[in-house]
């Protein structure tokens, strides 16, 4: 009897003592996200660059995208200073880390798969009037050899219809060979209003001998007048005079909705009615499946002596 009190103390002092043990094999400093809120966080992180990138705002500038980052920190109720210690904690942690992704991989594929089964989506009726056109009519493939000579791949496509609210979708695959010489490749898209204004993106080529698929899809989001898109396939500061590159299977989709069409351009004509109004009407409605276009390579650069 006198000695069951002692008994019951050892047992909670041993129980104690082997969570204080699993804490400190832990070794999280204080603040530190435990595993399970890392891995639920950095799920949604990856939804939010998903859904920034379906909107046309992966290469927007920070202060465009953080409503977005802040409103995954304000639901779990954690302020950016925390995540940014939290995540450098663990990548100096890999082996932990590496089971927080593991983890997220299989939530987002699960994920993935509940969308393709329409799980989260009700029928949009304007989203299913979206058509996409292909309005490349050129060659779709282009060999650069030592014999070529260039300093850019461009392409510049006339209005075919294009207006605010449009979304263009330039795809291709691009190989370029360690021989290539070019310096400070890169592939660019812009969008060119009528009023001289420019919106781009770019990405960095690199010459590696992987075949890679690039993927630009960028919303035309002033309402402004559109004189053209244009870009380039492959564009560099200078090259040394070899070249070894393959540009292939390239489409330039315009994605829009017809049903929307006049709203949207009184829209524009609103928005800047003296631009507008400086333009040539014309007669008809445009077509989009009209084949002005124009793609040039530049030739200008001489060969090193």
């Amino acid at each position: 009897m006198f000695n069951l009190p002692s008994k019951n103390i050892f047992q909670i002092v041993l129980i104690l003592g082997f969570f204080l043990l699993l804490s400190a094999c832990d070794g999280r400093p204080r603040g530190v996200l435990n595993e399970s809120n890392m891995t639920k966080i950095l799920v949604d992180m990856h939804k939010t660059e998903a859904l920034l990138s379906e909107k046309g705002l992966s290469y927007s500038r920070y202060s465009s995208k953080a409503p977005y980052y802040n409103f995954v920190l304000k639901k779990y109720g954690i302020t950016q200073a925390q995540f940014d210690s939290s995540l450098v904690w663990y990548t100096k942690n890999p082996k932990k880390f590496g089971r927080i992704y593991d983890d997220v991989t299989v939530r987002l594929t699960k994920f993935q798969k509940e969308i393709k089964g329409g799980k989260y989506h009700a029928v949009d009726t304007l989203e299913l009037a979206k058509i996409k056109v292909n309005v490349w009519s050129k060659r779709t493939k282009y060999i650069l050899t030592k014999d070529s000579a260039r300093t850019h791949l461009d392409f510049d496509f006339p209005n075919q219809g294009f207006m605010y609210g449009d979304t263009y979708i330039l795809k291709f695959l691009l190989r370029i060979a360690p021989e290539d010489s070019s310096i400070r490749q890169r592939v660019i898209l812009r969008i060119n209003y009528a009023n001289g204004k420019v919106d781009s993106v770019y990405k960095t080529a690199y010459h590696d001998s992987l075949l890679r698929r690039y993927t630009f899809r960028f919303p035309a989001i002033r309402k402004l007048k559109i004189k053209s898109v244009s870009g380039q396939l492959l564009g560099s500061s200078a090259y040394r005079g070899k070249l070894n590159a393959t540009v292939d299977s390239i489409v330039l989709f315009r994605q829009f909705n017809p049903v929307l069409q006049d709203s949207l351009r009184k829209m524009v004509q609103k928005a800047d009615p003296k631009e507008y109004n400086l333009l040539p009407k014309p007669d008809r409605a445009p077509v989009i499946f009209g084949k002005q276009s124009s793609l040039n390579i530049n030739r200008k650069l001489s060969h090193p002596q």
